[in-house]
């Protein structure tokens, strides 16, 4: 089943309790007050006192139509983190307001969070992709008579329409994985937090998903994107990188890979990740003296049209 959860524009002094240990976010007043207004997600001081710190002093904010890419190694957090954005387990609230992530939804502030995780076999119950989307619609309450068109745009979006009946035990695995964001989107949901999606995809799967996921995020849906996969990145992208609970990084794709003058001091190496083939090379040119515009070019195209317009 998708892994649905009512998640909070902003968190606030919250203890989770069951699936994870005790997590303590903690907001102002003023920075409450203008997230509401703007309906910005705000996760604010969020650390993790328990034996083992697994996030320490998170403050983070999402506005509506984001894109961001959540990075870093095994361990960092990003997963801990993204189930906290989610709303994983359940959640106190208590400050300016209160209530429990879940079962109450504080008016304004709320919505439906959808956690997509890597293994696609554990978002889906139905026998086909067209009833897994109906089952959770039903769960959720949605209206009969909207249950239909709600499937069909689903299905429409995701690319899934001509399989739609077709066994889940049939489907491959990127097309498993689409299914399950189909259930995601009928649901209405206004953003996705999607945990390493591509993961345990074969290359040609993982493109369909991330081109499906980019296109929902063109038309305004807000993508929280897990990933070790730093190729999967483009220019202009938002990344966020954590290293031991700590955001190490946030700020443009670009800046993440770039160094200062030549030197190995990137924010990706810094976080103690691999760049993608294609960034060393724009590094082992940079230190031959050859500089693209623009200077970091992390997709193919525009690295051939850089490379194309050098010297001009």
């Amino acid at each position: 089943m998708v892994f649905l959860y009512t998640y909070r524009w902003l968190l606030q002094s919250v203890d989770v309790i069951g699936a994870m240990p005790a997590v303590v976010a903690t907001v102002g007043a003023p920075a409450a007050q203008e997230a509401a207004l703007h309906k910005d997600r705000v996760v604010d001081g969020i650390s993790h006192p328990g034996e083992r710190h697994l996030l320490h002093n998170i403050n983070l904010a999402i506005k509506p139509g984001d894109w961001v890419n959540l990075i870093g190694s095994n361990g960092s957090g990003k997963s801990t983190l993204a189930k906290v954005i989610a709303g994983f387990g359940q959640h106190k609230v208590t400050g300016m307001f209160e209530s429990y992530v879940g079962s109450n939804v504080v008016s304004g502030l709320s919505g439906f969070a959808p956690l997509v995780s890597q293994n696609p076999e554990l978002a889906i119950v139905g026998m086909t992709a067209e009833e897994d989307a109906i089952l959770l619609l039903e769960q959720l309450g949605i209206p009969e008579g909207e249950i239909p068109s709600r499937v069909a745009d689903a299905l429409q979006r995701t690319g899934l329409v001509s399989i739609a009946d077709k066994p889940i035990g049939q489907l491959s695995g990127g097309q498993k994985q689409l299914a399950a964001i189909a259930g995601c989107i009928a649901s209405g949901a206004d953003a996705l937090i999607l945990d390493e999606p591509t993961s345990m995809l074969d290359p040609d799967a993982s493109a369909a998903v991330l081109r499906t996921v980019r296109e929902l995020n063109r038309s305004g849906t807000t993508v929280i994107w897990v990933t070790q996969q730093l190729d999967e990145l483009i220019e202009g992208d938002r990344v966020v990188a954590l290293m031991d609970g700590h955001i190490a990084f946030d700020g443009e794709s670009s800046r993440f890979f770039s160094r200062s003058n030549g030197e190995a001091e990137s924010a990706c190496e810094q976080a103690g990740l691999i760049a993608p083939y294609l960034v060393q090379t724009i590094w082992a040119l940079q230190k031959e003296g050859i500089e693209l515009v623009p200077s970091m070019p992390i997709s193919m195209q525009a690295f051939v049209k850089a490379v194309a317009g050098y010297g001009e």
